[in-house]
């Protein structure tokens, strides 16, 4: 029973993150986002959501590897980093996409890099599996990293709409 409630905790985290950002995203896209000049190496739009499917399907399972472990210090941290990166994620995609502030939202990503970098090195104290599942999603925030610098130096630091 235990193990089922650490896959439903794990998912349920990631989907609600993955609706609340996919509501905030979608905002941006229909006012604002198609109408900017594309940096380089901007994907098609449909690139996203698949990329962001595989992550969080990778993130869900990482995250149910630690749990699954003993309590402890680790895993507790490990778990406020879960918490803490997928409110960084909503909150980027609200700074970034619903309010078009793209510096706000370049200052936000980097924390979240951050945030995910460590998460890669607590997971990794806990179970190496786990924290090599979180490398793809730690290399595509780089990536959107990249983007977001991108749209900052193309557009501005807000996007006026």
């Amino acid at each position: 029973m235990q193990k089922i409630f650490k896959f439903f905790y794990s998912a349920a985290a990631v989907l609600l993150t993955a609706y609340i950002c996919s509501q905030f995203t979608h905002a941006g896209i229909v006012s604002w986002y198609d109408d900017l000049p594309r940096p380089p190496l901007t994907p098609p739009n449909m690139v996203f959501p698949i990329m962001w499917s595989i992550i969080y399907g990778l993130l869900i399972f990482a995250t149910l590897i630690v749990l699954l472990k003993p309590d402890g210090k680790e895993r507790r941290k490990a778990n406020n980093l879960f918490i803490l990166q997928l409110l960084l994620q909503i909150l980027w995609c609200y700074v970034f996409f619903a309010q078009g502030y793209l510096g706000l939202g370049l200052l936000i990503i980097i924390l979240l890099d951050i945030a995910v970098f460590r998460q890669i090195v607590v997971y990794a104290k806990i179970s190496k599996p786990a924290s090599w599942l979180l490398y793809p999603y730690y290399l595509w925030l780089i990536f959107a990293t990249f983007l977001n610098m991108s749209y900052v130096y193309y557009g501005g630091l807000i996007v006026v709409f």
